[in-house]
């Protein structure tokens, strides 16, 4: 083919001879000119053409029509036009060298720019960026008829504005932010739906010091896709955003950024979860639930919350961590953890602003962007955590109130939380699903020592192991206490280990104490939520420790206190509330053995041998 002919499509078709541009013809010429151009190397068949021409609607005439098109190009091509254009089998074929079309070029000019710019060179990917768009001359087949050319014309039209984003993405990274911020905020009037445009004019605009500007643009184009298209932002889109409300985006201040550091590490996926138990034994049925819960909330768009109660030392705590854990993969944006201190009045509880400060800071907003008002850290919380999926645990709750700003408020996240209270507000004001845990059964509490202790070790001596399970009250914490101690002696028959279990002349509660590890004291664990009793109900919990058993009626309670059925009614229910007496069904009441030592411990009754002797006859009335 002749080196000095060369086509146009990045504006009106033109064919260009002898670096003079001539017009390729009438409009539907051009047509058939584009459609050959853009398929170079393969044949197009005459009916093709005409589709490509009138589409549905030819005339009878089209086909002569092409014919004469395809004539009249060959002539403008010149005498060697003939081993350039033409009819093979299948239709004509134009042989060009791919040089030759405009459009070639400009794709090898952005490959080339987009290979540099890997390199960290993005003041030389710009400039090439730049070379290509030079290579427009207007909108692609400008004037061009047909439906081929208008397919064509909108995929042209995006391979132009990708690498006009892309030279202005660069002048960006290099610093230059007031001039990218002008273009670009032409090219977003253009393309006001265009969302990789806006996040580059916002971080143009924040970089220039115009902050309130690109929080403008933000929410001009949001509500735009969501008026024209019905759809949210982007989450790459928020992300801008919401990095520029905390006050932690920070764009490139230098020229050109370094070949070894080009890209930007992305903030690491939150992982503060305490360690987890190896295996969460005898909680399958409430493991089950949480993962019910979630499932729910995908379905119905809503928030998950699940509140995790249960008698001191049922292990609420370990059972939220190593759910959490298990639930890593439905949260991929990490998982927040907090302790908030809410045992009574020997600790102050944590404030929920000072947990919403660590929140905010773990989520990447600088100290000094944290607000200053409980009530607008929890707003600035619950907008990061729209655009996240994430878990937030939060143990040792005192009450609802501690936790109304520590919540999730969009779907996607969880609060898993850990309560010695049971917490009605947080359930009716959230439909939090209520998850109380029991004392584990008596299979799955051997379970539980057979896994600490070995298999061997429990199978050698079950009348040992049942019996260090009743003295432990099947609490996991007094069965841990139990097997930390005997982990260490390995060679001690566990029956003697029982010995050393049971009650002293005090209280059973005494072997469970440990000065030593206050995590494993059993004593401190019930203290801690009897704390939390106010005056009647304490005094109520002391005078049941005179009751025979650990199952008692509402009469049996009156008749002790020397109170009405009626107000002793009133005051167990806030007895069940610290989850320190269970009610069995209406009217009867139980309490773990450990609970009714410390009660006894707290009367100065001396109830815990009479206690021990009663429960001896009915193991199966423990929880």
């Amino acid at each position: 083919m002749n080196a000095d002919i060369q086509f146009s499509v990045l504006g009106p078709v033109r064919l260009h001879k002898h670096g003079l541009e001539g017009a390729a013809g009438q409009p539907r010429q051009c047509a058939v000119l584009a459609s050959l151009l853009l398929r170079s190397g393969r044949p197009v068949s005459l009916s093709r053409l005409v589709e490509d021409v009138w589409g549905d609607e030819a005339p009878p005439s089209a086909i002569g029509s092409v014919r004469t098109y395809v004539y009249r190009l060959r002539r403008a091509l010149g005498e060697w036009s003939d081993s350039s254009l033409n009819l093979v089998e299948g239709g004509y074929l134009l042989h060009i060298e791919p040089d030759t079309v405009d459009l070639n070029r400009f794709k090898a000019t952005t490959a080339k720019a987009r290979e540099v710019r890997s390199t960290g060179d993005l003041e030389a990917a710009a400039n090439l960026m730049s070379k290509g768009l030079a290579m427009w001359r207007g909108e692609a087949l400008a004037g061009v008829p047909g439906p081929f050319a208008g397919q064509q014309r909108s995929v042209l039209g995006e391979l132009r504005l990708a690498c006009a984003e892309e030279q202005l993405a660069c002048e960006v990274e290099r610093g230059h932010y007031a001039e990218a911020a002008a273009e670009l905020s032409a090219l977003l009037a253009e393309h006001p739906l265009r969302e990789r445009v806006c996040s580059l004019l916002m971080t143009a605009l924040y970089g220039a010091g115009r902050q309130s500007q690109a929080l403008t643009i933000y929410h001009t184009t949001s509500h735009l896709l969501r008026q024209r298209l019905g759809v949210s932002p982007s989450p790459e889109l928020r992300q801008v955003h919401e990095r520029i409300l905390s006050g932690r985006l920070q764009p490139p201040r230098s020229t050109n950024r370094p070949a070894d550091g080009r890209h930007t590490a992305s903030p690491q996926r939150l992982a503060q979860l305490p360690a987890a138990l190896p295996k969460l034994v005898g909680r399958e049925k409430e493991r089950e639930q949480v993962e019910h819960l979630i499932a729910e909330a995908e379905a119905s768009s809503s928030v998950a919350i699940c509140v995790v109660g249960g008698v001191a030392g049922v292990g609420k705590t370990a059972f939220a961590t190593t759910v959490a854990h298990r639930l890593a993969n439905h949260f991929p944006d990490g998982q927040l953890f907090a302790d908030l201190h809410g045992e009574g009045p020997g600790t102050e509880p944590r404030d929920s602003a000072g947990v919403l400060s660590d929140f905010l800071q773990s989520l990447e907003v600088r100290p000094e962007a944290v607000p200053e008002t409980t009530e607008a850290r929890g707003l600035m919380f619950r907008d990061l955590l729209a655009k996240r999926r994430m878990l937030i645990v939060l143990d040792n709750a005192r009450n609802a109130d501690q936790l109304k700003h520590l919540l999730p408020g969009s779907p996607g996240s969880m609060a898993l939380i850990t309560s010695r209270m049971q917490l009605h507000a947080l359930v009716a004001a959230y439909q939090a699903l209520p998850l109380i845990l029991l004392p584990l059964s008596q299979a799955d509490a051997r379970c539980f020592l057979a896994r600490r202790l070995g298999t061997a070790r429990t199978t050698a001596e079950p009348e040992a192991v049942d019996r260090i399970i009743h003295l432990a009250g099947r609490l996991p914490l007094a069965l841990a206490n139990v097997a930390a101690r005997a982990a260490y002696r390995p060679q001690m028959p566990l029956a003697s280990l029982a010995d050393e279990y049971a009650p002293s002349e005090q209280s059973a509660l005494d072997p469970f104490t440990s000065e030593e590890e206050p995590v494993l004291d059993v004593r401190a664990s019930i203290a801690r939520s009897y704390s939390l009793l106010d005056p009647e109900a304490a005094s109520l919990f002391r005078a049941l420790s005179a009751s025979p058993g650990n199952v008692f009626a509402t009469s049996d309670a009156a008749r002790t206190a020397a109170q009405s059925e009626q107000r002793v009614r009133q005051t167990l229910s806030r007895l069940i509330h610290a989850h320190l007496v269970s009610e069995v069904v209406p009217g009867k009441y139980n309490w773990n053995r450990l609970v009714a030592a410390f009660a006894a411990e707290q009367a100065g009754s001396g109830k815990s041998e009479a206690a021990d002797q009663a429960v001896s006859h009915d193991r199966s009335s423990d929880l």
